[in-house]
């Protein structure tokens, strides 16, 4: 009965919206120590260091459990999101196995149906507050100070699919039962690299549009968010131009020129074509305000059309500005390939949106310890590292982490693609090599 009052209250209580920028960031206690201070711990106890135990007090829901708590039920399905476990079998083997982590939850064994009846329960506002807190810490060290340039900020939406069976709530059509996860990231300039820090997330039914979620990812905040042509809406466009939103979005030949105010001037070498100050729309519908539009081709001739409401810009920036929006298609791809994320553990609404944050919050480690260790790999051989290492003394990451010493510049021997005009002369009789026709 207590816990039927408790979810009673969750679900009437709406997650706020939380600027990351005013996230109070919570001292680290003897549980939550920075990276490189314990080094006799374990690599996953130093990842569930991260995760306070004090933000997860919650009498109601923890009623009458014995083992497998909130916080014990977060931190064993985040071990499973770091090492990409497959089921809730897998999970229950590995702790039974681990002597590491045993000690690590203080609990010697679980069974997959009790993981499967946790991950379902779970407040789904505590992943999110977890998750929004541990990217403020990360923007904290990964962004420097005084910034001159103009950030840029890309929302975007991808989705996963799911068995009609077992989740007809996510019907879409016919062919897609489907999920979407509605995204913003900030761009992180480099020297020479670019990556993205995850903002916010919100999981949706696959039948909601990308622009009725636009207005709870794009906030007033200086600077340029980069978006697709499914955000595409006159009626937001005119709200945004006169709260002094920037933004940059791409429109197709469908949205039509009502009225030109100016034409630009355009340089005739350059890979713009149409430079305008011009009104989008028909008699019927167009927008109220002036905006730019911006068309341009790419290197392989496809014709790109922008709308944009920067003016103190060059048509040339504004199309490189635009290119920056496939970093997000690029950091879909990564979750889905190196997270639990194609695959779910649960087809249940709540035990899905608690999967996705989980592998944010996993995300959201690896990259707290990339940007704190200051090591010169990867995020992803970061968390190869983590997987290889999970059991050993934390010391052994950080030597893993800078293997890479500064200096080195040397890759080693390039070997490039090797194109054989004859069948290659093998050692064996064993399998047929069939040379190529002419």
């Amino acid at each position: 009965m207590l816990n039927i009052m408790l979810f009673s209250w969750i679900k009437t209580k709406k997650a706020p919206i939380v600027e990351l920028d005013a996230l109070p960031i919570t001292h680290l206690n003897k549980r939550s120590q920075p990276m490189g201070n314990i080094h006799n711990l374990s690599v996953i106890r130093q990842c569930f260091s991260y995760i306070s135990e004090e933000n997860f007090c919650l009498p109601i829901s923890d009623y009458r459990v014995r083992k497998l708590t909130t916080f014990k039920s977060i931190k064993l399905i985040l071990a499973s999101q770091l090492a990409k476990w497959d089921s809730y079998e897998q999970i229950s083997q590995a702790l039974r196995t681990s002597t590491t982590l045993q000690e690590s939850l203080e609990l010697s064994s679980i069974s997959g149906s009790q993981i499967s009846r946790r991950l379902k329960t779970i407040p789904t506002e505590i992943l999110e507050g977890l998750f929004l807190e541990l990217i403020g810490k990360v923007k904290q060290k990964a962004l420097p100070s005084g910034i001159k340039d103009k950030q840029i900020r890309i929302i975007d939406s991808t989705c996963l699919k799911l068995p009609a069976t077992l989740a007809s709530w996510a019907y879409v059509t016919r062919d897609h039962t489907q999920i979407k996860i509605h995204v913003r990231v900030l761009v992180l300039t480099k020297s020479e690299e670019k990556e993205v820090i995850p903002e916010k997330a919100i999981p949706t039914t696959g039948n909601v549009s990308d622009y009725e979620t636009m207005n709870l990812l794009v906030e007033d905040d200086g600077t340029i968010y980069v978006m697709d042509r499914g955000y595409v809406k006159y009626k937001q466009f005119d709200t945004w131009l006169e709260q002094k939103v920037q933004f940059v979005t791409r429109i197709n030949e469908n949205h039509r020129v009502w009225q030109v105010e100016q034409e630009l001037p355009v340089d005739p070498d350059s890979n713009i074509t149409r430079d305008a100050i011009v009104q989008l729309g028909s008699a019927f519908r167009k927008t109220e305000n002036s905006l730019r539009l911006v068309e341009f081709l790419d290197e392989k001739g496809r014709k790109y059309r922008l709308a944009t409401s920067c003016l103190d810009l060059s048509a040339e920036e504004i199309a490189d500005i635009y290119r920056q929006r496939w970093l997000i298609e690029l950091f879909f791809k990564w979750m889905k390939q190196h997270l639990r994320l194609v695959k779910l553990y649960s087809y249940d609404p709540q035990g899905i949106w608690n999967q996705i944050f989980i592998a944010l919050i996993a995300y959201a480690i690896a990259m707290l310890i990339h940007v704190s260790s200051g090591t010169r790999m990867s995020l992803w051989e970061v968390l190869q590292s983590l997987r290889l290492l999970w059991e050993k003394p934390n010391l052994l990451l950080e030597t893993e982490l800078h293997r890479r010493s500064k200096s080195q510049s040397n890759k080693g021997r390039q070997r490039g693609t090797k194109i054989y005009k004859e069948p290659p002369i093998m050692n064996t009789s064993v399998g047929i090599i069939k040379p190529r026709g002419k």
